[in-house]
């Protein structure tokens, strides 16, 4: 009798570690195809942003948020968030060393480069841009003409390197001199021409306006690895009027 209720004891506890690794694995899954609560806060952050500076708000699109899980998966063995894909589209990406971000946060942040903006003549002050002077991310935002956003979630790098969100926009935006509330025929008389990356260094880091980081939930450390900053951001990228 001990044996059965032996047996059954071991049965229940196999049972019960399938059940919670499938939970694991389809909450993991969820994140990083940027489905529901992830989506929804990184779509309204986006939105409630936008509706800040007087401009339409943004469609979800999933092939946006495929392109961008699959970029971001591509960055995993160096988590080199410096660099962009040659995609048509406008890219945010943004890494961290911990997971402590939210996806709120991680657009505000891309947002506060508003201050280096300067609307009045449509260039951004700093020259050159760097770690910690750029306007590209906030530019990728904000862009009137653009009407879709998809992004990948958190995902992790190797050897536990940190983690990298990459976020998509459609159309492409973030010309150089064009008045982003306002862009008008401008945009469609041009033609995107990337502008060569440069390297960002600092705690919180994100690519140059196409790029940033993306956070969700409650913080999760990593280990640490062998390079001393804990996030950053690849500069936005931009593109050139012609």
């Amino acid at each position: 009798m001990s044996m059965l209720f032996q047996k059954a004891q071991i049965l229940s506890a196999a049972i019960l570690l399938l059940f919670f690794n499938f939970i694991f694995t389809f909450i993991s899954s969820t994140e990083a195809t940027g489905f529901n609560w992830v989506q929804q806060e990184f779509l309204k952050s986006h939105n409630d942003l936008r509706a800040s500076v007087g401009v339409p708000p943004l469609q979800w699109d999933a092939n946006l948020a495929a392109f961008s899980l699959s970029w971001a998966n591509q960055r995993k063995q160096h988590c080199d968030y410096r660099q962009h894909s040659t995609s048509p589209y406008g890219e945010n990406i943004f890494w961290e060393l911990y997971r402590q971000n939210t996806a709120t946060s991680i657009v505000q942040k891309w947002f506060a480069e508003k201050q280096f903006f300067n609307h009045a003549t449509n260039q951004c002050n700093c020259n050159p841009e760097r770690a910690g002077c750029e306007c590209g991310h906030y530019l990728n935002v904000i862009w009137k003409t653009t009407t879709k956003v998809g992004c990948s979630g958190f995902v992790y790098c190797d050897d536990q390197k940190g983690a990298i969100v990459v976020c998509s926009y459609d159309p492409i935006g973030n010309y150089k001199g064009v008045n982003p509330l306002n862009p008008g025929n401008n945009v469609a008389a041009t033609s995107p021409v990337l502008q060569p990356k440069t390297v960002n260094t600092g705690n919180v880091q994100r690519g140059r306006g196409r790029k940033r980081n993306v956070g969700v939930r409650s913080p999760v450390l990593l280990r640490r690895p062998s390079i001393p900053r804990k996030s950053g951001r690849g500069k936005g990228r931009k593109n050139k009027r012609v």
